[in-house]
């Protein structure tokens, strides 16, 4: 196996993706599977899931699909009241009948800020190939990685995940999750559906799932066009290659770095006051960032009166809301206007005890 390196999925993935997920075929419905690819697909594009994959950084070769999602409150409590289908399997046919039970990006926004997000796993599979065992470790490893990359930083409450074989459950128990509820199939397949919560991840924060959990809020507040150029650098790629992936120019990104380092110096001067050059300041910012994922995350939160009035509460919108999609704004930044495309204003006092 050569090097590999981890990245979010895309659209372009899709079809490499089945193959690998075939083991995953009796975990659900005959309707389900046939329409699987059309429906990552759809959820993918309309920004209803997330993607996470590790290749080979030679060939592209697929070797992990990882897509996870966003839960409304109420989606989540029809799928656990219904203890006799699969928890995966009826929230995908949810999604197919049109009743969508995932979040759209500006739900998410809201729901991070409330700290009530609600996230499950709905495909998760290797390739496992081959391997060594040394390589088989490093790809497990990587996996990890992935997942904290693409889920550290939010407002999370709660952790679902269903796997289709013990093995894997003993793995998720072994992370910290608690078994929930363990179906077994009149074709002989067992669900074990695992949970993890906030509140254990604070009661138990040596478990490695823990890291994803109880985030501070977000400082910057920058826009989505800044967070897109700042994870692309995190995941090693040029600025030139971001570019031409966003149809810019280079000096569009020069000038977006720019902005990025205007609004760090106007929140946190000395984190690039500390740097000569460009480059140092790169390094230096994306240093924090790493360990601060949260910035790259959409967050809407509370507007606040001046005269220290109660919060409003963010409103969501499409088919989820009627699932029960945003709740209350619960965590508190000091980025008191933060739109789901960016930020119109930075408030630099700290946020009310």
């Amino acid at each position: 196996m050569s090097a590999i390196r981890y990245r979010p999925g895309g659209l372009a993935d899709v079809r490499h993706a089945i193959p690998l997920l075939l083991p995953e075929r009796q975990c659900f419905s005959g309707r389900v599977w046939k329409q699987l690819p059309e429906l990552i697909t759809d959820l993918l594009g309309r920004g209803l899931a997330r993607g996470y994959v590790i290749e080979e950084s030679d060939t592209g070769w697929l070797r992990w699909f990882g897509l996870s999602a966003f839960l409304a409150p109420n989606a989540t409590r029809a799928a656990l009241e219904r203890p006799l289908i699969p928890f995966r399997d009826f929230l995908l046919q949810t999604a197919l009948d049109g009743r969508l039970p995932f979040l759209s990006r500006k739900q998410i926004a809201a729901s991070n800020a409330a700290g009530d997000l609600i996230l499950t796993v709905l495909l998760c599979r290797p390739d496992i190939g081959e391997f060594t065992q040394h390589q088989d470790g490093l790809l497990f490893r990587m996996a990890y990685d992935s997942f904290c990359f693409a889920h550290a930083g939010f407002g999370l409450s709660e952790f679902w995940q269903e796997v289709g074989d013990p093995h894997r459950a003993r793995m998720l128990e072994g992370l910290g999750l608690v078994r929930h509820r363990q179906l077994k199939m009149e074709n002989g397949t067992e669900h074990f559906l695992l949970k993890y919560t906030a509140e254990r991840a604070l009661a138990n924060p040596a478990y490695a799932l823990s890291l994803v959990f109880n985030c501070p809020p977000p400082r910057f507040g920058f826009s989505l066009p800044q967070q897109e150029l700042l994870e692309s650098a995190l995941l090693d790629l040029p600025d030139h290659n971001f570019a031409l992936i966003n149809s810019l120019s280079d000096d569009a990104v020069k000038k977006r770095w720019r902005a990025i380092y205007d609004r760090v110096a106007l929140v946190d001067p000395p984190l690039v006051e500390r740097a000569v050059s460009g480059p140092n300041q790169r390094r230096l910012l994306l240093g924090y960032l790493r360990q601060h994922l949260e910035e790259l995350r959409p967050y809407h939160c509370t507007h606040r009166k001046e005269d220290g009035g109660a919060a409003l509460e963010s409103s969501g919108d499409g088919p989820a809301e009627a699932l029960g999609g945003a709740g209350s704004v619960g965590r508190q930044s000091i980025v008191t206007c933060l739109g789901v495309g960016g930020a119109q204003k930075v408030e630099t006092r700290p946020p009310p005890a």
